[in-house]
């Protein structure tokens, strides 16, 4: 499918597993770049290396969404 999103860069939440992970690999298929975010730094550094592995420009942060300022801070870092 081409949603023609390629070169455009997309943020997602909770984007180490689940939904959230699916989300994340059809955005880089489409080719956008990642800017990904999680509770767990761990698995955000995971993901963030499988991305990369799959030449997909990507980017992120371990952060709770619930503390607004930290997820400012990231939007801001990322934007």
């Amino acid at each position: 499918m081409d949603l023609k999103l390629k070169g455009k860069r997309a943020l997602v939440t909770g984007s180490t597993r689940g939904i959230g992970r699916a989300i994340a690999g059809v955005l880089a298929v489409e080719g956008c770049s990642l800017a990904i975010c999680a509770r767990n730094a761990d698995e955000v550094d995971t993901s963030i290396a499988e991305l990369r592995k799959a030449g997909v420009r990507a980017t992120g942060r371990a952060l709770d969404v619930a503390d607004e300022e930290a997820l400012r801070r990231f939007v801001a870092d990322v934007a």
